[in-house]
C-alpha cells in the first residue's frame, strides 16, 4: 500500500472529504489530491500534521508500519 493509499484509507475512515482534510491542514484540496494519487508527497512537517489530523502516527503514514509501544 502506498502513502497515498494510506491517506485515502484513513481519510475515508474518518469520514472526511479531501476539502475538509485540506482545511484542517491549511493546504489546498489539490495538494491532498496529489498526495492521495502519489503525484507528490507531504513534506516532513506536513506529514506530522497529517498524522495528527488522521489520528495515526507518522511511521504508519510513511512506511505502513505502526510504532511499537515501548514499556
Amino acid at each position: 500500500m502506498s502513502v497515498g493509499e494510506r491517506i485515502i484509507s484513513l481519510r475515508t475512515a474518518s469520514s472526511l472529504s479531501q476539502g475538509q482534510l485540506a482545511e484542517r491542514m491549511g493546504v489546498s484540496r489539490q495538494a491532498v489530491s496529489k498526495w492521495e494519487n502519489d503525484l507528490s508527497c507531504p513534506d516532513p512537517l506536513r506529514l506530522i500534521q497529517l498524522a495528527d489530523a488522521l489520528n495515526t502516527d507518522v511511521e504508519y503514514l510513511a512506511t505502513g508500519r505502526h510504532t511499537a509501544m515501548k514499556v
